[in-house]
């Protein structure tokens, strides 16, 4: 029988690609002996590297990017350079998850091999923006969209992926980081300010968290967040500066591996969650949980609260259109707790650490 070779296209973003990297692991659940290629930007090579179910990377060179890195498990080059590869390896079967002109360029390149290709639903989101009167339905969570374009029914148990490909040497260098007591991993960045929860909101969580469940938290930035660090560094005794950690996604990962529960901003930390497989509390303010990005794994829980301006935009803004952000200022610490608790596994949240 002939090799059976398909390849999974998402370009970006980072919080897409940690969704679309569930893909893989869907196919080989039907299929086990199918080959599968994931094809990116390779700026997200490091949190795909030792994915379980992904065959070969095709690495989108990026400007500026060093031409004599290396590459893992995979092929970096221009379009042109991945598409004439793709060819030689047979593939028989394109999952495009994109939507995009240039994954539109890779399927127009492979004329005889089947397309599959998931709804964008870009414009019930701009629905939701700017014409919410019309009433438009809810965008399915992504990862169930995922389920059945790769043929599994949408209730099909999800694979902690990124738990799988962490190596030995991640996970120990993040129990070292960590300690062994549980924690909660507060996402308190975001690209788009206006998704941003107030940082005193984070803090009062923590407090509240530490004092009613004995979680202790700690708080993930993105490096270069520099106003978000200083904030930090100024709100937390210098004896807690050792829990903000600003540091690369993949040392992130192994760290939120080791969580009870992540509690984020509508950003790329929200969706390490079902790929760890640790409940996930994501907050949201100019964005709504509606577009599709929100409660993607079991224990997963989305907190808001209604206002007639949300959503403002479908990706976020620097600054809130209305100049109060109200949606995000008013978005009380109690009403996440409330939510944390519903997302753990245990009163503590002690058993799902221990458990690992």
């Amino acid at each position: 029988m002939p090799s059976r070779t398909a390849a999974v296209l998402r370009f970006s973003s980072l919080g897409d690609v940690l969704l679309a990297a569930h893909v893989p692991s869907f196919l080989k659940r039907i299929d086990p002996g199918l080959r599968v290629l994931f094809v990116t930007k390779e700026r997200h090579a490091a949190a795909l590297e030792r994915h379980p179910h992904i065959d070969r990377l095709y690495l989108l060179r990026e400007r500026g990017s060093d031409p004599g890195a290396p590459v893992p498990f995979g092929v970096r080059g221009g379009l042109g350079d991945l598409i004439a590869t793709l060819r030689l390896e047979g593939v028989d079967t394109l999952y495009d998850l994109h939507g995009s002109l240039r994954s539109g360029r890779v399927l127009g390149s492979f004329p005889a091999a089947r397309r599959v290709c998931a709804p964008k639903h870009a414009l019930r989101r701009r629905l939701w923006v700017y014409a919410r009167w019309l009433k438009p339905e809810a965008v399915t969570p992504l990862l169930v969209t995922y389920r059945g374009v790769a043929g599994l029914p949408a209730d099909a148990p999800l694979t902690a992926w990124l738990r799988e490909a962490l190596s030995a040497e991640e996970r120990r260098r993040a129990a070292e980081r960590v300690g062994g007591e549980p924690f909660l991993l507060m996402g308190v960045g975001a690209r788009w300010r206006t998704k941003r929860w107030p940082l005193r909101h984070f803090l009062a969580l923590a407090e509240a968290a530490e004092r009613t469940l004995g979680l202790n938290s700690r708080f993930a930035l993105a490096p270069g967040e520099t106003d978000l660090r200083e904030e930090l560094l100024g709100a937390l005794p210098s004896e807690r500066h050792g829990t903000i950690d600003e540091i690369p996604f993949r040392a992130l990962a192994a760290v939120a591996s080791r969580a009870a529960a992540v509690v984020s901003n509508d950003s790329a930390v929200l969706h390490l969650g079902p790929a760890l497989g640790v409940p996930a509390v994501g907050v949201f303010g100019s964005t709504v949980p509606q577009f599709g990005f929100a409660m993607q794994g079991p224990r997963d829980v989305a907190v808001e609260i209604p206002l007639g301006c949300r959503p403002c935009d479908v990706h976020g803004k620097d600054r809130c259109p209305l100049r109060h952000h109200d949606c995000m200022e008013r978005l009380e610490p109690d009403r996440v707790l409330e939510a944390l608790r519903a997302a753990l596994p245990s009163p503590s949240g002690r058993a799902a650490v221990e458990a690992r």
